[in-house]
């Protein structure tokens, strides 16, 4: 036995070090911290009982103040007998001190489990209690997936609570009660203190898994974002003001909801204050009178001149000093060349180093903005805009930007995404990565790195469920290809906005998530079919076995952070399931026409989503589908009768400018057809024109104006034909599905609703 002395803050032991003694604490206190918790041990406790199983430290163990310690060898359970040879009351001394934190742990997964139980019954009950309101109110409610499906917590070795209540009494012997219950026996020390070992470990996991369910799911009532529960009640709020309704019941559940969350412990001050202050100084009589917009936010702090809005980033993001010196002098030397657009190899060289660094300083500062504090608005016009320097931005655009930077929440929706928040969905859960370029998904990923002897079979399942690594691997391919082809000047990207790529003001370039959906809009309003997808749908109970509906899944649109002109379609769908969203990129700003660079993106869409349905037999002319169809069509139109010389011309051209690429050539021929043939201007040969009006119909109104046009009249009526045929099967089955006591579903409904258009 040796005393040791630690002075206040040292780390006197690290988690993962080979176990090499238990330390009585005979003086001052120790911060135990693990990565499933945290907790004080007082004097009179040992470090390393908790371990004794396992041969190294679980915890570091930190000083709280200048402690005094006994240490004793210890490597395996044998050392105990030669510890309690030492001195017979030991045996009672070391049961003692198992016991205690043994109970204090028990204790902390009690009040956890407790704390996460009564966060499942506050949430789903003010869950239900929004969807009761919206209908009260007569007012559509927001769709939530991660709300609908919360559950209760549910967690494998469950603590029963005779643990608890023998670890409580144990604790509460005496010394001497210790010592006479033990007998001064070595055997049964070392079985007391093994077990309260094993007690200790499983207490200290569950408290762990408790904790994350409670941190994984936080979000949920309360965060930033539009989708938590809290700004879902606010808007149902200044909705119900401005028809007029009763705000008292509304306002009653969102004062019960903020009480909640301070008493919960769950939230930083830093997170309450902002959202709590927004809603209190929200004039719902102003919103009665319609005069209410409630949809800007304000600037965290007011705009002034001058500011180093580089230096708050990189101080805000931690990037490395000797590092932030070195991006300052290459920003400089950047922003002095006599053409920042020069393809010379220097410039490229200077242009690829600014860019590595932008991303990393990028990922330091989301992974800071995840502790909730306070974010300067510098911070957000960063990681919304790619702004980092004024100089770069220039300095009228510098103060629109800090504008825009407070008023984020009209680039979001339901489908529609910042960058920003995209990234903090994969983080939470929300949404899994996106494939990479290789076409390689998060999976396949770590599969590949199996194989490769990056990382071990034991790795895979460890990170297939680690969502900093998921961020990483979409920051690392989805967000930096996308960010620089989105850009659309691929050899002279910087990813540090620059004030050349601005044209006009950046209100005006701004894609908010109404522009966005406003464009998509106008596309299904003629392609109307373009998002549906066919699924199975059965009800074995009312004997419907399978039958095939139609659903609507919308895409997702992400707006990176830069001033482009290009759009892109990244993936078809989420994975192997095809009723899962697909992935659309856009840049944040934009001077291009947002019409047309959706229905580009919509094209690219029908032709992948096409190749996703009919896999290695997209181009098998035997299984008729529009990627066969066309590719056909393009493949063999020299020899096609019903092509006229002209029109062959032009698909030799088309070839041509689409480096023979079918997909690309379908692309420019199905924005023709939804911006020119739905209005009767004709600009497809008769061959493209069927194989599109087949794939990719008009709906019933426009179909009714163009019906008397000879060049549409017989592909018409061959659909009416079809068409026809499947409502009638469908209203068939239905009523007999009703007559069998089904009922007519939401998805059901939808799917009526889609052969109606």
């Amino acid at each position: 036995m040796e005393t040791v002395k630690v002075s206040k803050g040292k780390h006197f032991l690290k988690k993962g070090d080979k176990l090499k003694g238990l330390f009585i604490i005979l003086q001052g206190s120790v911060r135990a911290v693990s990565e499933n918790d945290e907790f004080n041990m007082e004097a009179g406790s040992i470090i390393g009982l908790m371990e004794s199983l396992s041969g190294s430290y679980g915890c570091d163990y930190v000083a709280n103040a200048d402690c005094v310690f006994y240490g004793f060898p210890y490597q395996s359970p044998d050392d105990y007998k030669k510890i309690f040879a030492q001195e017979e009351k030991y045996v009672a001394v070391f049961a003692m001190g198992a016991m205690h934190q043994a109970n204090m742990l028990v204790r902390r997964y009690a009040i956890f489990y407790k704390k996460a139980h009564e966060f499942y019954k506050f949430l789903a009950g003010s869950y239900g209690a929004y969807r009761k309101l919206c209908s009260d109110y007569k007012l559509p409610e927001k769709a939530h997936p991660g709300l609908r499906e919360f559950a209760p917590v549910e967690l494998e070795g469950q603590l029963d609570p005779w643990v608890r209540e023998y670890y409580e009494r144990m604790s509460g012997l005496s010394l001497a009660a210790m010592d006479q219950h033990l007998a001064r026996d070595y055997v049964l020390g070392i079985g007391a203190v093994s077990n309260a070992a094993c007690w200790m470990k499983q207490a200290l996991g569950l408290v762990g898994a408790l904790k994350g369910y409670l941190k994984g799911n936080r979000e949920l009532l309360l965060s930033q974002s539009p989708d938590s529960l809290f700004f879902m009640y606010f808007e149902l709020a200044k909705k119900a003001a401005f028809m007029g309704g009763d705000l008292a019941p509304v306002q009653q559940k969102i004062a019960e909801l903020m009480d909640f969350a301070k008493k919960s412990g769950l939230y930083p001050e830093s997170l309450m204050r902002p959202c709590f202050s927004e809603y209190k100084a929200y004039d719902f009589a102003k919103a009665a009178q319609g005069q209410g917009d409630g949809e800007e936010e304000e600037p965290a702090e007011p705009f002034e001149e001058g500011i180093d809005y580089l230096g708050q980033i990189l101080e805000y993001s931690g990037y490395e000093e000797e590092k932030a010196r070195s991006f300052r002098a290459s920003l400089q030397e950047y922003k002095d060349l006599p053409d920042i657009l020069a393809t010379t190899d220097d410039v490229r060289k200077l242009r690829r180093k600014l860019t590595d660094d932008f991303y990393s300083i990028y990922e330091l500062a989301f992974f800071r903005s995840l502790d909730g504090n306070y974010m300067p608005t510098s911070v957000k016009m960063f990681l919304n805009f790619g702004f980092m320097d004024e100089e770069m931005a220039g300095k009228e655009n510098t103060r629109s930007l800090f504008g825009l930077a407070g008023k984020m929440r009209q680039c979001k929706a339901d489908n529609v995404f910042t960058a920003y928040e995209w990234l903090l969905s994969i983080y939470h859960g929300k949404n899994e990565p996106s494939r990479n370029e290789f076409d390689m998904d998060y999976t396949g990923y770590l599969n590949e790195q199996k194989k490769t002897g990056k990382i071990t079979a034991a790795d895979v399942p460890i990170l297939a469920k680690d969502n900093r690594a998921k961020l990483k691997f979409e920051m690392e391919n989805m967000f930096v290809s996308t960010n620089r082809a989105t850009y659309g000047k691929i050899s002279t990207f910087c990813p540090i906005l620059y004030k050349d790529d601005i044209i006009g003001t950046p209100e005006n370039m701004l894609i908010t998530a109404k522009k966005a959906n406003d464009a998509l809009d106008e596309i299904r309003k003629i392609d109307f079919s373009l998002f549906y997808r066919e699924v199975g749908f059965s009800d074995p109970e009312h004997e419907v076995n399978m039958e095939m509906i139609q659903k609507e899944v919308l895409p997702y649109i992400i707006l990176m952070p830069n001033a482009g002109s290009k759009a892109m379609m990244w993936q078809e769908t989420a994975g192997i399931k095809k009723d899962t969203q697909a992935r659309t990129i856009f840049p944040i700003l934009t001077v291009t026409d947002l019409g047309e660079m959706m229905v580009e993106v919509c094209g690219r869409f029908r032709w992948e989503m096409c190749r996703k349905i009919q896999g290695v037999r997209w181009n098998d002319i035997t299984e008729a589908s529009l990627t066969s169809e066309y590719s056909d069509y393009i493949q063999y139109y020299r020899k096609n009768h019903d092509l006229s010389a002209d029109a062959k011309e032009k698909i030799k051209n088309a070839l041509y400018k689409s480096k023979n690429n079918y997909r690309e050539v379908f692309v420019k021929d199905y924005q023709s057809w939804v911006r020119y043939e739905s209005k009767g201007s004709f600009r497809l040969n008769k061959v493209a024109r069927d194989i599109i009006f087949r794939y990719c119909p008009f709906n019933k109104a426009i179909r009714s104006e163009l019906k008397a046009n000879p060049m549409y009249r017989e592909m018409f009526e061959k659909y009416e034909i079809l068409k026809d045929r499947k409502a009638r099967h469908m209203v068939l089955w239905y009523d007999k599905y009703q007559k069998k006591g089904g009922e007519i579903t939401e998805e059901l409904q939808a799917n009526k609703d889609f052969y109606d258009m």
